[in-house]
């Protein structure tokens, strides 16, 4: 009879287990390319296609759709796609407009320079097992294209392949680092210029800026997490440092190559 009791017992522990991990899944696709493709235009737009049930998060950044569930049944795309991705600079305009789904989306985060150009938008279905939901994303970059930088150059993915580089010097083939998605960014804004008519590059002061993420280490024997931080001059669209450091003792994951070297 206590047998049955710790077997039912682990039973329950592991539904609950199972149950708690199934939220926060996160899936991440590429858009496909609609007719008329152009990675350079100035406007665009995506018509994003997704099952969700109950709570879900939809980010965008270039060309990459992330669904992040995080109530209820896994969330996933049902063949959404654009037109032109989404500039990782100078977007303005970022408009939706929901063409399906019985409860409403919300733009939660609009796309903008302190959020690397991410949009994030919400979607609560809580009627119970989930709809098919559909809406048009539009956007235009920045009108004055004389003083915008770069729309198509992406700073932190540059950022995060200077700490590559880098890390890769310092400890040989055979060792990488994952980074996380998502980064942030710390600048200044002067308040220049703040009269109607100036565009938000002409506020900006245009300066060096730091850009801050996370990322995991990883060799034959060892997993350490480690932070990031680049300094990119946005003027001139160029890092121009790149550095990183480690942050708790690594996790050893053989200890038959401790012997080896550790990273570095």
């Amino acid at each position: 009879m206590t047998n049955r009791r710790s077997w039912v017992t682990l039973a329950a522990a592991a539904v609950l287990s199972s149950s708690a991990a199934f939220g926060q899944v996160d899936i991440q696709i590429r858009a496909r390319q609609l007719p008329g493709w152009d990675a350079r235009a100035r406007e665009g737009r995506c018509e994003i296609r997704l099952w969700v049930d109950n709570r879900a998060e939809v980010r965008m950044r270039g060309d990459a759709i992330f669904i992040r569930t995080l109530e209820g049944s896994k969330g996933r795309d049902e063949g959404s796609s654009c037109s032109h991705p989404l500039p990782f600079n100078s977007v303005r305009g970022f408009e939706i407009r929901q063409t399906a789904g019985r409860s409403p989306v919300t733009v939660a985060q609009e796309p903008s320079r302190m959020n690397n150009y991410t949009a994030s938008i919400a979607i609560e279905d809580r009627q119970g097992g989930g709809d098919n939901y559909a809406f048009e994303v539009t956007w235009h970059a920045e009108a004055d294209i004389a003083t915008a930088p770069a729309a198509f150059f992406d700073d932190v993915r540059a950022c995060q392949d200077v700490v590559r580089l880098r890390f890769q010097r310092q400890n040989g083939r055979g060792a990488y680092i994952d980074f996380d998605r998502f980064a942030d960014r710390q600048g200044q804004e002067q308040g220049r210029g703040q009269g109607p008519g100036v565009s938000s590059y002409q506020r900006r002061d245009r300066g060096p800026e730091t850009i801050l993420g996370h990322g995991s280490a990883r060799s034959s024997n060892e997993t350490r997490d480690l932070t990031y931080s680049c300094v990119v001059d946005t003027r001139q669209n160029q890092v121009i440092s790149g550095s990183y450091q480690y942050g708790a003792a690594g996790l050893r994951t053989d200890d038959r190559y401790n012997r080896r070297r550790q990273l570095r």
